[in-house]
Formats: structure tokens, C-alpha cells, sequence
């Protein structure tokens, strides 16, 4: 009976340790694209298209300015941000509820497929000045959405103002904890800061690369997004 409680013991770990080590690839990986996005998006659409905080400010100076048509292009980007994460889920769930295999991989798929007609796009004028940021945020929203749902909620991948505030909060909590509950809340604020320096390298990256290759820099964030797709179809 020992013996048996030894080798479960033994097992738990190694597919926490597992468990673990994916959770801190995709805190990697998902934070590193969406820096690289925020700021190519940043330069190519004069718009910041990796969160949707800064445009709800907007949408109520429009609205209260009688500038509609404006306050309805910022509105339609919110919603494409909605979207992502609601395909994102429902895939997800489907996959759950229907066994169909490798469905949430769906969503993936759609970003990557937006982030390279994005970098084939070679003439920015003839971008569309709603529609095409509205498909950035909506890639970015899935993007967030599968993270989110892959580490149960506790990784962003483009909303770092969460990821600081809750980094703090565990430093905080690391200080009165001890034992398994500390070594869990350590855990946790590493991921944390392996998705800020992952977001921030991904933004310097775009910064020194985006002068050259303008909008062929999405084919980056597209091929990591490739990766991930080939990593869970063999990890699965």
C-alpha cells in the first residue's frame, strides 16, 4: 500500500511538472506574438489593436461629441475583441461536449490565416481603416481567450495591466504562505513575470524588425501561432 501511494505520489508530480512546464511555453509564446502585434498594429493602423480598454474612453467622447459614425468604427472593434474570445470558447467547449477532436485548434487556424493576408498586404493605403484593425482584435481576442482558457484563467496574453496587479498581489501573498501554498503562489508569479518580458521582448523585437519588413513582420506572430498548432497536435 506504501509502495502504491509512492508511485501515485511520484505520477501527480510528474504531470504537475508537465502540467507546469506547458503553462509556462504559452506564457511565452502568447505574450511574445502579442507584442510583437501591438506594436507592428500600432504602426501600420495608428491604433493600438491588443486590448480594449483604451477605447471604451473614446467611444464615450464620441457619443458625447455626436460623432456616431466614429463612436460605431471604435464600437465594431470592441465587438470583434467579443468575438475572438467567443469563438475562442465555443470551440473549446464544443470540442468538450461533442469529442470532436482538435476543434479548438479552429480558432488558431482563423488567427493565423488573419496575420498572414495582414503581412501579404504589402500596401498599407489600401487598408481599411476599421475593418482591418477590427481583424487584429479579433485575432487578439482569441488569442487571450485560448491562453486564458489553457492556464484556467491565470495568463494574458496581451493585458499586462492585470498581469502587474496580480504579480504584486503574490508577492504579497508569498510573504504570509508557507509550504505547498507558497510553492504554488511562487509558481504563479513566475508566470506572471515570464509574460511581461515576453511581452516586452516580442515589442522590442517589432521595433527593431518592423522598419524593414513593414507588414511582412505578421508573418512571425503567424508562424509561432503555426507552431502552436503543430505543438498540440502531436502533444494531443
Amino acid at each position: 500500500m506504501s509502495f502504491f501511494k509512492i508511485y501515485t505520489d511520484r505520477w501527480t508530480k510528474k504531470v504537475s511538472r508537465k502540467a507546469f512546464s506547458i503553462k509556462m511555453l504559452y506564457a511565452f509564446i502568447y505574450p511574445f506574438s502579442s507584442g510583437i502585434v501591438i506594436y507592428a498594429g500600432l504602426m501600420t493602423f495608428s491604433v493600438v489593436v491588443t486590448n480594449v480598454t483604451g477605447l471604451l474612453p473614446q467611444i464615450a467622447r464620441d457619443l458625447y461629441e455626436g460623432q456616431l459614425n466614429t463612436a460605431a468604427s471604435i464600437f465594431s472593434w470592441l465587438f470583434a475583441f467579443f468575438l475572438g474570445g467567443f469563438l475562442a470558447g465555443w470551440c473549446v467547449e464544443w470540442e468538450k461536449v461533442r469529442k470532436w477532436r482538435y476543434l479548438h485548434l479552429f480558432p488558431l487556424l482563423v488567427v493565423m490565416t488573419i496575420f498572414i493576408m495582414v503581412a501579404l498586404s504589402s500596401d498599407t493605403k489600401g487598408f481599411h481603416l476599421v475593418s482591418f484593425p477590427a481583424l487584429i482584435l479579433f485575432s487578439i481576442g482569441i488569442q487571450n481567450a485560448m491562453v486564458s482558457l489553457t492556464t484556467s484563467s491565470l495568463i494574458k496574453a496581451s493585458q499586462m495591466t492585470g498581469v502587474v496587479n496580480e504579480l504584486g498581489v503574490d508577492i504579497a501573498e508569498i510573504f504570509h504562505s508557507e509550504g505547498e501554498k507558497r510553492r504554488l503562489i511562487q509558481r504563479e508569479a513566475l508566470l506572471r513575470v515570464i509574460v511581461m518580458c515576453s511581452f516586452l521582448t516580442g515589442a522590442m523585437f517589432s521595433v527593431a524588425v518592423f522598419p524593414a519588413l513593414q507588414t511582412k513582420i505578421f508573418f512571425v506572430p503567424a508562424g509561432i501561432i503555426a507552431g502552436v498548432i503543430v505543438h498540440d497536435v502531436f502533444r494531443f
